[in-house]
């Protein structure tokens, strides 16, 4: 099954897996997608054939609390099997439990500032959504 996935934490998937010297911003940024990827990996076999992108759209549009263009990371990707995620009616429930409160490096390219360097998934202060596709 088909998903994606909207937040505004900085998940640019750089390739970048060892703390170089001089590279260290890419390498937080890699272990951030790492994060995702291994969250998402908890339930299911993941797959995907592009890297995060960054987009910037009105965020009601996605499910943040706002009106504003805002930058957030988009990433697509695929599961083993349908409805995996899936809990009375709701698509993507396992997903927004599985990732609230998982941490992440922040201070990299993110444009909003976080309370908590944590991934929310419920308002207030929500900084990832997911959808089925």
């Amino acid at each position: 099954m088909n998903y994606k996935l909207y937040t505004l934490v900085d998940i640019t998937h750089t390739g970048q897996t060892r703390a170089d010297p001089g590279k260290e911003t890419l390498r937080w940024k890699e272990q951030n997608f790492q994060t995702v990827l291994q969250t998402l990996g908890i339930r299911a076999n993941v797959t995907f054939t592009q890297s995060p992108v960054v987009v910037e759209l009105k965020g009601s549009l996605v499910g943040f609390d706002t009106e504003e263009p805002i930058r957030v990371w988009r990433f697509d990707f695929t599961t083993d099997r349908d409805l995996l995620y899936e809990r009375e009616g709701d698509p993507v429930a396992f997903l927004k439990d599985d990732f609230h409160l998982v941490p992440y490096i922040d201070g990299l390219d993110e444009l909003m500032d976080q309370k908590y360097a944590v991934f929310n998934t419920a308002d207030p202060g929500k900084n990832i959504t997911f959808f089925a596709k």
